[in-house]
């Protein structure tokens, strides 16, 4: 098993047994090696996989504000826009009531202009209902 050397000692450096031993120990601390950098790994991936769900997260709560903030920015608007177009309603009859004149044209686009204020109002109703669908949507992506 060990061969002898000049001294008649056995040779364990070039002996077969210690070749295959070493053989054995590389092949374990190679296993080893691939079983940590496996765990590693995993344990970066997952880190990512939970980072990645918590921006997004983070993006739907940022992106639902700031639908929340349009919407009423738009409704501010369009109410902006009827009071504006009452006022100019109320001063279009002082005049008419001051200079005691019927005039049907007057009439006639007093009636446009309340038709135009529910067609606002439906425009409303239609911004909100998509609002809502792209909400509702944003909710299932997640």
């Amino acid at each position: 098993m060990f061969k002898m050397s000049e001294n008649n000692k056995p040779d364990l450096a070039n002996s077969k047994a210690l070749f295959v031993l070493k053989i054995v120990t590389m092949s374990f601390a190679i296993l080893a090696c691939v079983i940590v950098a496996t765990a590693m790994l995993t344990r970066w991936i997952m880190d990512l996989n939970r980072k990645i769900k918590e921006s997004n997260s983070k993006i739907a709560r940022a992106s639902a504000r700031i639908e929340k903030f349009r919407k009423g920015r738009i409704k501010h608007i369009l109410n902006q826009i009827k009071q504006q177009l009452k006022e100019e309603k109320a001063a279009r009859k002082k005049q008419k009531n001051a200079a005691n004149t019927a005039d049907e044209d007057e009439t006639a686009r007093e009636m446009d202009e309340l038709e135009e204020l529910d067609a606002l109002t439906d425009e409303e109703a239609a911004i909100d209902g998509f609002d809502n669908e792209l909400c509702d949507i944003a909710l299932d992506q997640q």
